[in-house]
């Protein structure tokens, strides 16, 4: 019996080694060492079939001349600027992108979710079907809105309708490429975002509601003064994820505006001229300094999302 006692412990301590040190092996190559790697990498020049070369903070100087130039450029000629600084191009379009994407999601989510939380008939199907967007992957549903978006699509048929006949030219105008980006990405995250909110909304204490319900508060005075309050730690949190996602958009720039960004580099970002500069042109070290400069607006950008929202915390 001991016998038998031992040997489950030790397949238990087994297993617990097994399912613990996987991930976390995972989460050290993949997570952490890359990282490291990047950052180390972004001091040497290379381009992967001769030996590195150190060269210091030279990449760092090359981005800062080439960000400068982008500037005067963005105030003086726009038109020069994805062909002379397209890490100043794309860093344009993907903040363009983030203030689209990120309030609109935000608050598409939370209306779904309170949608979602209602007690009607047929509420289940409803959460199941406005969530498959999130179960889709980004290349598949791009490529159907590249058809949805055509010049004669289903989305301009009822566009015409509504502007007496103009039809826009989504994916080849630089005007409207960005947006019709935005759109796709709007779709695929508000479902998702919207699980968080309603799981927020369920946990709610309905003591509060009843009392304000007494008090003669109807429905609209409800959700401003009593939901929102209570969900702002949860709209914290949907902001963050949001905007880290945003910034590092790469999928739907890469499959509706493809490599070079589309028209007038419109639709090019940061992670497409990070992905250009190391796998085509070969310039590994620069690509990683590159790439440590978009970790850093990231992190510089979500800080100060969260100190300006850390009095929305309910203690």
């Amino acid at each position: 019996m001991n016998f038998f006692v031992k040997n489950k412990s030790s397949l238990e301590y087994l297993a617990f080694l097994l399912l613990t040190l996987y991930p976390l092996t995972l989460n050290f190559v993949f997570g952490y060492f890359s990282m490291i790697f990047a950052f180390a990498l972004s001091f040497f020049e290379w381009d992967i079939l001769t030996p590195m070369r150190f060269v210091g903070v030279f990449n760092y100087y090359k981005l800062a001349q080439e960000v400068y130039k982008g500037i005067n450029l963005l105030l003086t000629n726009p038109n020069l600027l994805y062909l002379q600084a397209p890490f100043t191009n794309g860093l344009k379009n993907i903040l363009l992108y983030t203030l689209l994407v990120v309030p609109t999601q935000t608050v598409l989510a939370l209306v779904l979710a309170v949608l979602a939380n209602q007690k009607l008939r047929g509420s289940h199907f409803y959460r199941v079907a406005y969530f498959l967007p999130a179960t889709t992957c980004p290349v598949i549903v791009s490529l159907i809105f590249i058809w949805l978006f055509m010049r004669d699509g289903f989305i301009n048929y009822f566009v015409s309708a509504l502007t007496g006949g103009y039809r826009p030219d989504w994916l080849n105008d630089p005007a409207y490429l960005l947006p019709a980006i935005a759109i796709v990405a709007i779709w695929g995250t508000s479902a998702h975002f919207s699980v968080t909110f309603l799981a927020g909304l369920q946990a709610l204490p309905k003591e509060v509601y009843e009392a304000a319900r007494i008090d003669g508060a109807n429905w609209f005075n409800r959700f401003i003064h009593i939901t929102i309050p209570l969900l702002k730690p949860l709209v914290t949190y949907v902001v963050v994820l949001g905007t880290i996602g945003a910034l590092q958009m790469f999928d739907l720039a890469w499959v509706m505006a493809g490599q070079s960004g589309g028209a007038g580099g419109a639709g090019y970002t940061v992670a497409l001229d990070i992905y250009n500069t190391a796998f085509i042109q070969l310039r590994y070290g620069y690509a990683a300094a590159k790439a440590v400069i978009l970790f850093l607006i990231v992190f510089t950008l979500n800080y100060f999302v969260q100190e300006k929202l850390k009095y929305y915390r309910v203690s």
